[in-house]
């Protein structure tokens, strides 16, 4: 009776085990009976939706953190053509991105923009500028979809990328005169407005020797933090600094000017965040 007892015993065990394996594995990876139901799913909604296209299903994943499954799509004859079908567990249509990322241009706008970022990453890595490294340093072009132009929080400059043509080839150098945005993080020992002028300076004429223009630029100036990570208070920046802006007579004086507009935001920013 023992015996029977301890494999009855060991079994459960076993089959608890085997739950708890499948439990974290469903969670994690999904189902493949759920998967062939998103996969069916998304092919006859493909023929349904749009049947005079030649969208193909590139493949079927699960999203461990929606706990849903992703249609990845794409055209073979277009390169800004692809997009997602988002399925729950049971084969149901949550969500189709063709507008946003197709209609609205939103991968043609992804695809100039990673073009951009490139470029600026080649240029901050060259050894053209001679102060530190940036800890964070990288480019945008910034587009917006027409619906939001005209929100508070859309910049001015911002680009429409409804505008922009399916797959067609832009000079990334004009759209970047009108709309380049640069980010720059710099850790140094001196932190003053007067540093800040000297590096912009010295950034500028960096992106100009490469032919490479920007519209505006966020540039943040601090202290190196130690080997324990702590960090000497002090922080100078600029935000939404115009290129044009960028020359050496009464530099400093604009560099001021920003970055205490800078200081009022993040006060305001608090101001908010505690009456809200």
């Amino acid at each position: 009776m023992k015996k029977k007892a301890g494999k009855i015993i060991l079994s459960l065990l076993s089959l608890f085990l085997v739950a708890v394996i499948a439990f974290f594995a469903n969670a994690f990876f999904g189902n493949p009976v759920s998967k062939a139901l998103a996969k069916n799913a998304a092919e006859k909604y493909l023929v349904e939706t749009y049947s005079d296209c030649d969208f193909e299903i590139d493949n079927v994943y699960f999203n461990f953190k929606s706990t849903n499954y992703n249609a990845h799509v794409i055209s073979p004859s277009s390169v800004d053509s692809e997009f997602s079908l988002v399925y729950d567990m049971l084969g149901n249509l949550l969500a189709d991105s063709y507008e946003s990322s197709v209609t609205q241009r939103g991968n043609t706008s992804l695809r100039l923009t990673f073009s951009y970022r490139e470029a600026v990453d080649a240029v901050l890595g060259s050894g053209a500028i001679t102060f530190a490294d940036p800890h964070i340093g990288f480019g945008d072009i910034e587009f917006v979809p027409s619906q939001y132009k005209n929100e508070p929080s859309t910049p001015a400059y911002a680009l429409v990328s409804d505008e922009l043509e399916l797959d067609k080839e832009y000079d990334i150098k004009e759209l970047a005169k009108k709309a380049g945005h640069l980010t720059i993080y710099v850790y140094d020992e001196t932190v003053t407005v007067e540093r800040l002028a000297e590096m912009l300076l010295e950034l500028r004429d960096a992106f100009d020797k490469a032919d490479l223009p920007f519209y505006v630029i966020d540039f943040v100036l601090e202290y190196p933090r130690s080997e324990d990570g702590t960090q000497k208070e002090g922080r100078v920046e600029v935000m939404n600094f115009l290129y044009d802006d960028i020359y050496e007579k009464g530099l400093t004086e604009r560099v001021a000017k920003s970055n205490q507009k800078a200081i009022e935001y993040y006060e305001q920013q608090d101001t908010e965040k505690l009456n809200g």
